[in-house]
């Protein structure tokens, strides 16, 4: 009978011991979970850093974006295909013909069109997305819908007259009737993309 209620006491007293055991394993636990919380949480924020940005086409203004790889990724290219196009440089009139700069800042379009279908569907990426949505829709669009049609129809006309078979193509564009105006919105234009460009760089 007395090694029975031994036995039995010793029961209870593993019982005990091993409830104790995993209390102090959950509490160890709980502050592992939360010290790997405030490291992940350190790093996450050097790594994806808020940068702020002021872009004056299309009235976009002052943004903040969450930079991540992703944003850099596409920012990257969409800043190399600026840079390396006649939309991302300012406009000599001596030197630069109209209509390669329209032929330029139409490829442009597909190459965003390209670059924004990669963006992947998430909250955070959609900012990237909506400035370069406005930024060809409200940006470079509202230029083109007014002058492009118009002056390479004029333009075309005249560079099959004997007239101007004599004239640098520089030389045959300032003939244009409303040459001032449209130089004066495109150069504009152009100086937006630029900045646009420095902005975009930001996010590399």
């Amino acid at each position: 009978m007395d090694i029975l209620n031994y036995l039995h006491s010793i029961s209870i007293i593993v019982t005990l011991d091993n409830v104790i055991v995993c209390i102090w394993l959950i509490i160890l636990a709980t502050i592992l979970v939360y010290l790997i919380y405030k490291v992940f949480k350190y790093f996450f924020r050097k790594k994806f850093k808020i940068v702020h940005m002021n872009i004056s086409i299309a009235n976009i203004g002052n943004i903040s974006i969450e930079k991540n790889k992703d944003i850099s990724r596409i920012a990257h290219k969409a800043w190399v295909e600026i840079m390396t196009r006649k939309v991302g440089l300012l406009f000599e009139e001596d030197k630069d013909v109209i209509v390669e700069v329209y032929n330029s800042w139409y490829s442009l379009f597909g190459i965003i069109r390209d670059l924004l279908k990669e963006i992947e569907p998430r909250k955070k990426d959609k900012d990237l997305e909506n400035i370069l949505i406005k930024t060809l829709n409200f940006g470079l669009r509202p230029h083109l819908t007014k002058w492009q049609a118009k002056y390479r129809r004029w333009y075309n006309q005249e560079i099959e007259k004997e007239v101007n078979s004599q004239l640098s193509p520089q030389e045959i564009q300032k003939k244009y009737k409303r040459y001032n105006e449209l130089i004066t919105d495109l150069k504009e234009t152009n100086k937006q993309m630029v900045q646009f460009a420095e902005e975009l760089k930001k996010l590399v």
